[in-house]
């Protein structure tokens, strides 16, 4: 007699689903922003906005005020990273080392890769998703911003408070020069509703958040450390946070200053959607197989509430 294990599927290693929660829930937005899980196409965010008006205190009722629902649509796209790994190829390389004696060793990743290949693969994945919060466009001829739309896209669809009040062209940029002035003129265009909320940040990308550091230190403000510390826009409550995710060559240069709670981010989050395998062929069982399936959309609650800067052209 044998076992009979027809009814039964080929095994397969199913890495830590957290793993894909924990790639996306940090770095980027993910860090400070709303998640909203569950969406497995599209969903409605739902809002309620309310006012006061003061009556007189008298005998007679006076009802006043007015309670506002609102919503807005956030949409994930079905993404997958898909890649075949052959461990034989390794053979005739430094790597082979790694390779465990024996055919059957072929047939498996070498634990010291393995660990780095997850982290690296996790990063890269990361870093690509914070770019398509920022730039993501399903209308885009580049693949990877092509899954779902980010924010500069919705930013540019609504009607956000204007923060280049300068007109800061494309030909003269953001420079070491400029840059104090251009991000104080974003703080002021803040509207007063929010201006004392306590999570308003100021996304810029990498080459501006140096500019601005270069500029505090030609101001001689030595004094000015951030330490340990959330970098804050000098003398203001606003967070300083420099992305990768947002265009940062000269002339091509975008901001966004909003509140963190009016960015939501959307996952399936469903062990059975949001999966990690890696596995071996179970045709030629000769290639590793790792397949990553997940979703992700961005949307911002209230757009009035987002001040963004454009170069003029």
């Amino acid at each position: 007699m044998a076992f009979d294990v027809s009814a039964l599927s080929a095994y397969i290693e199913d890495q830590d689903f957290p793993l894909i929660a924990q790639m996306q829930a940090t770095g980027g937005l993910a860090e400070v922003a709303n998640i909203q899980t569950g969406i497995k196409g599209s969903s409605n965010l739902q809002f309620l906005d309310t006012n006061v008006t003061f009556g007189s205190d008298s005998c007679t009722r006076t009802a006043s005020g007015a309670t506002v629902f609102s919503q807005r649509t956030i949409v994930v796209g079905a993404i997958a990273v898909s890649e075949d790994l052959c461990v034989k190829d390794l053979n005739g390389y430094w790597a082979q080392v790694l390779v465990k004696k024996g055919a059957a060793g072929e047939e498996e990743m070498p634990s010291e890769i393995e660990a780095v290949y997850m982290e690296k693969k996790m990063n890269a994945m990361g870093n690509q998703l914070t770019i398509s919060d920022f730039q993501g466009d399903t209308a885009s001829a580049v693949n990877n911003l092509s899954y779902y739309d980010g924010l500069l896209k919705i930013v540019d669809a609504g009607a956000a408070v204007n923060g280049n009040t300068g007109a800061v062209t494309v030909a003269t940029t953001i420079s070491d020069a400029n840059v104090l002035d251009i991000l104080d003129a974003m703080w002021s265009a803040i509207p007063d509703s929010i201006s004392d909320a306590d999570d308003l940040s100021l996304w810029v990308p990498t080459s501006v958040y140096k500019k601005y550091v270069v500029a505090l230190k030609n101001a001689n403000l030595f004094h000015y450390s951030a330490d340990g510390e959330q970098v804050k826009l000098y003398g203001t409550n606003v967070a300083l946070r420099s992305t990768v995710g947002l265009p940062g060559a000269a002339g091509t240069e975008r901001m966004i200053l909003t509140r963190d709670s009016n960015i939501t981010i959307g996952m399936d989050g469903d062990a059975d959607e949001d999966q990690m395998k890696v596995r071996l062929d179970p045709v030629s069982e000769k290639s590793i197989f790792f397949d990553v399936t997940f979703k992700r959309g961005v949307q911002l609650n209230f757009i009035d509430e987002v001040v963004e800067f454009t170069l003029v052209p």
